[in-house]
């Protein structure tokens, strides 16, 4: 049985070469991935929510083919979703299959040196603490280092069929920012406008619709609020932030409008923050560091001469990150990262700043190309007219 995958084992393939490759430049001899990004990226199963219950665990030598391990429950379907061959089971419940992985780490020459686990940034181990500290009671010639060393440099650098995904979903989002706003009136409640993205966003396709609305005075510094009940009045400036997946990668871009239609001060403070958006965009290339483009952006938004309230990028300490299987994943566009851009990496560029007319943030999702960058979010960035009633 052969379930549905946006990936060819080709790929799969190759991307477990590229993950091997990186563990023979920094010394591993293996690695331990539990639930998640990392395991899905190079298994082919779909298991990006963590799974307490049912821990999936894959073990890759550095030299040898992947073994993977699922409860009982899951094994048809890793079956039809996975290219691997080796595929293992066990049957208890919310507890890490140690004798299972004890099995598979001996059969994979992995009872001693240094093997990778996610134990680092933005990476979690999805098995009980205190199994994972048994494991390594278990096994004392074996030296549990971080594995992100050897994720994230592969990760980062997104292969063509994953940026097909991406630049597809970016395209949905545009087409359902295009039908919300069509629908969109005086009176409407912030719940109907996510419902008539997430709608049009489901029609297309594409899973995991999302959105954060700010609307209405007192709520424009709220850059990661929830849509509510709360209806669209006369004079609200409306923004959102969205995104949706398709097969597994995420697009991540907010627009906005006004009831009413837009002031002077706000189609201004609008193209101003656009236009420090695309000083960031416009750095985009082979080389550049995203300490670089987040220093420039930072220094534009230091010098805008309109009020603001809050800096949005500033308390999120980035002005923008990197996109992929999470919606945000890294590299962080900040100041005190220096990591050099790479072609294939996928990025979202996103100064902006709340004030007491409306929420500035002009979000852009970007891939870096041979020669500079391709621009994937295509919505208007010029602030909508919401008929007022």
């Amino acid at each position: 049985m052969h379930l549905e995958t946006p990936f060819s084992r080709e790929e799969y393939t190759a991307r477990t070469a590229r993950v091997q490759a990186e563990m023979a430049h920094h010394g591993l001899d293996g690695l331990l991935l539990t639930a998640g990004p990392n395991l899905t990226y190079l298994s082919g199963y779909p298991s990006p929510v963590r799974a307490a219950a049912r821990p999936f665990i894959l073990i890759l030598p550095q030299a040898g083919e992947p073994i993977l391990i699922v409860h009982t429950g899951r094994e048809l379907e890793a079956q039809g979703y996975s290219w691997i061959a080796d595929i293992r089971t066990y049957h208890r419940l919310s507890h890490a299959p140690l004798e299972a992985i004890m099995q598979a780490l001996d059969d994979a020459g992995l009872t001693s040196g240094r093997i990778g686990a996610e134990l680092g940034p933005e990476t979690s181990l999805d098995i009980p603490v205190e199994d994972f500290l048994r494991l390594q009671r278990l096994l004392p010639a074996v030296n549990f280092v971080d594995a992100g060393q050897v994720l994230w440099p592969v990760r980062f650098r997104k292969s063509a069929a994953e940026i097909a995904c991406i630049r597809e979903a970016c395209a949905i989002t545009t087409s359902a920012y295009a039908a919300m706003f069509a629908q969109a009136r005086e009176g409407l409640r912030e719940v109907d406008m996510a419902r008539a993205m997430a709608d049009v966003t489901l029609a297309a396709g594409a899973g995991n619709p999302w959105s954060i609305i700010t609307c209405g005075a007192g709520s424009y510094d709220l850059a990661s609020k929830l849509p509510s009940s709360r209806r669209l009045a006369a004079g609200d400036f409306f923004w959102m932030d969205a995104g949706c997946s398709v097969g597994g990668y995420y697009s991540d871009f907010g627009r906005a409008g006004v009831v009413g239609g837009a002031t002077a001060q706000q189609r201004e403070a609008q193209a101003r923050i656009h236009a420090i958006t695309m000083l960031g965009v416009e750095m985009i290339r082979p080389g550049v560091t995203t300490g670089e483009i987040a220093q420039r952006c930072n220094a534009a938004l230091a010098s805008i001469d309109f009020p603001i309230t809050s800096s949005i990028s500033g308390l999120a300490a980035r002005v923008g990150h990197g996109l992929g299987m999470v919606t945000t994943e890294l590299p962080h566009i900040a100041e005190d990262d220096e990591t050099v851009l790479e072609v294939g990496m996928v990025l979202t560029i996103e100064p902006g700043v709340g004030t007491t007319f409306g929420t500035f943030h002009v979000e852009e999702n970007v891939v870096v190309t041979e020669t500079g960058y391709e621009l994937l979010s295509h919505a208007p960035r010029e602030l909508a007219t919401i008929p007022a009633a």
